[in-house]
């Protein structure tokens, strides 16, 4: 089959490999789209995977090409495929806490992943997709999750004002999934394009370019003292500066942006978390079987009822042999995009 597999630190090469054989409890998928999210980038270019040579690809849906007898879906079935294989037994695992698991595996990074036209998964990954929702719209369930994740872990409730700093796709996500849960959200971001983005979904008036305007006397003028929650979502020094002193007193701050260096905060800046009585909140990835607040069965929903629009995040669909030279421009910048799908059938 063909897959685009990474030999070592930027040698990415679209090659032909076996079909990979399901250990017991493991489904066959054939990868009909997989996501590129914005940690493939460093992961391909710098810091490398945990083993080589390895497939990325951790955003992915496709349907079934053969399952084991204990598997309740059948050849055929389009599903979702959740890429965090937690191990099940430790205290976080116990707790209904996958995303916390001490002793994880994980598709695209430690173990193969989704850019290949087929991909082993164990069953308890796969979610049926509901009537209605598109293989597509199914492969950026993830980072649809992960953004609902973060939100919930930051208790955002009907009518608050939430700063989104970052309109990546996880920006974007956050906005539209902030707007659905009856918040009022603000974003910024230095990109006009996917600021223009963001007015599919937000009024003109709760988008700023922050490189034309300071956005934090914006942010403040418009919330009449600070946001109730703020997300950051890009992990520079000064984004994560902004969303400590755009916050009101009392209010949250999310960090889920992921750090390219170190991050510090100058002393009068962290006096105003003291100051302020801020609560600072990490999130990481998304929750699904198991979990008290189940991130992908609520994405899956509500695309399912229409709630979210996850096609027009999409930018570029590119088969498996364009994807490296692609990354490659991405990687350097020489590529503007917002999200970008992997279709392996387009070979």
């Amino acid at each position: 089959m063909p897959a685009c597999v990474l030999h070592a630190v930027g040698d990415l090469r679209c090659e032909q490999v076996p079909v990979p054989t399901p250990a017991p409890g493991e489904a066959l998928v054939e990868v009909a789209a997989a996501g590129v999210c914005g940690s493939d980038l460093p992961r391909v270019f710098e810091k490398g995977t945990y083993r080589f040579p390895l497939i990325p690809g951790h955003e992915l849906a496709g349907t079934l090409a053969s399952s084991p007898p204990s598997c309740p879906l059948s050849p055929g079935q389009p599903v979702a495929v959740y890429p965090l294989l937690p191990c099940g037994r430790c205290p976080a695992c116990r707790a209904g806490l996958g995303q916390l698991c001490a002793d994880y595996d994980y598709l695209g990074s430690r173990r193969d992943g989704g850019f290949a036209r087929y991909v082993a998964v164990p069953v308890a990954n796969l979610l049926p997709l509901p009537p209605g929702v598109s293989l597509e719209d199914a492969a950026l369930a993830e980072p649809a999750a992960v953004a609902l994740h973060a939100l919930r872990r930051g208790e955002l409730a009907a009518g608050e004002w939430v700063w989104i700093v970052g309109a990546g796709p996880i920006g974007l996500l956050l906005a539209q999934w902030a707007r659905a849960l009856g918040a009022r959200p603000l974003i910024t971001d230095v990109d006009p394009a996917k600021l223009a983005l963001a007015a599919r979904w937000l009024a003109p008036e709760h988008i700023l370019d922050s490189r034309a305007a300071d956005p934090l006397p914006w942010v403040h003028r418009l919330t009449a003292g600070g946001a109730d929650l703020v997300v950051e979502a890009v992990g520079l020094p000064d984004t994560v500066r902004q969303a400590v002193l755009g916050a009101r007193q009392r209010g949250r701050v999310v960090l889920m942006g992921n750090p390219a260096g170190p991050v510090a905060l100058a002393q009068g800046d962290y006096w105003q978390i003291l100051r302020r009585e801020l609560t600072l909140l990490g999130t990481w990835n998304s929750s699904c079987q198991g979990s008290p607040q189940d991130d992908w069965h609520t994405v899956l929903a509500a695309l399912a009822a229409g709630r979210l629009e996850l096609a027009p995040l999409v930018s570029h669909r590119v088969c498996l042999a364009e994807l490296p030279g692609l990354l490659k421009r991405m990687y350097q910048r020489r590529e503007p995009y917002v999200k970008v799908l992997v279709i392996p059938k387009g070979e």
